[in-house]
């Protein structure tokens, strides 16, 4: 993929996902597929979209005006059997907001909220400093831990994240790379059975664990902001991410 498409990709992601989909693509197909192995293929997709654009960089945050505050969109390939997503659309996308502010120790604490689809998505959670120069050119590298949840009419995602993400500081553009691991568990609330045939086990539930890897670019064009335009792999399916913020 050439980086003309993988910026327009990108660009799409962070300007619609948040607005995408008004028609609610969950409920589409979600009572018609009440079965356990759809249900845990849906949670490892929508456990990678709770875990995405959750990094952009290996630096710590500096202590005490340090603070980056961005909005990330990401755009995943569906699961082939998530039956509940795939029906409407191959892509499944979230967007969100972030806030980061440093703290003594090179410990840094993270904030964020948006949506996946029509479920509202709110997290949080630490990043460590394990590596962090002050001149340009060597590398940075930090780990994160995360927790996330995903609230919809039908269900309810809760995800652990845990990241490491290294990366090189220039002038005008900082190259990344990243890895994540993804442990999430689906609980369905009462609204997603109703008109379902009683046959359907009220008990069943989804659990799913998986994994992504990350590189990109941040893009300095203006000083205190970047423009972060990343792609890699979400439990083996394509994955892009791209956000913008503005960092001290």
């Amino acid at each position: 993929m050439n980086l003309r498409r993988l910026t327009l990709i990108c660009a799409a992601v962070i300007l619609f996902s948040p607005y995408r989909l008004y028609a609610d693509n969950f409920k589409n197909n979600f009572k018609a597929n009440l079965d356990e192995k759809t249900l845990d293929a849906l949670t490892k997709d929508l456990g990678a979209l709770n875990g995405s654009g959750s990094f952009h960089t290996g630096k710590a945050l500096g202590f005490p005006i340090g603070f980056d505050v961005g909005v990330h969109g990401t755009a995943i390939k569906v699961n082939k059997d998530d039956l509940i997503l795939k029906d409407d659309s191959s892509r499944a996308m979230a967007g969100l907001g972030q806030v980061e502010i440093g703290l003594p120790m090179k410990i840094n604490i993270i904030g964020r909220g948006g949506k996946v689809d029509t479920a509202k998505l709110v997290g949080g959670g630490l990043r460590f400093g394990i590596l962090s120069p002050s001149l340009p050119g060597l590398p940075a590298l930090s780990i994160t831990g995360l927790y996330d949840r995903l609230d919809h009419d039908y269900f309810k995602v809760t995800t652990w994240s845990a990241n490491a993400v290294l990366s090189i500081d220039f002038p005008l553009i900082d190259p990344y790379i990243g890895g994540g691991f993804d442990s999430s568990t689906l609980d369905l609330k009462d609204p997603a059975f109703e008109g379902v045939p009683a046959a359907v086990s009220r008990s069943l539930d989804g659990k799913a664990n998986g994994s992504r890897v990350e590189a990109g670019v941040n893009l300095h064009l203006i000083p205190f902001t970047y423009l972060n335009l990343g792609a890699g792999l979400a439990n083996g399916q394509a994955m892009y991410h791209a956000g913008a913020g503005v960092k001290f």
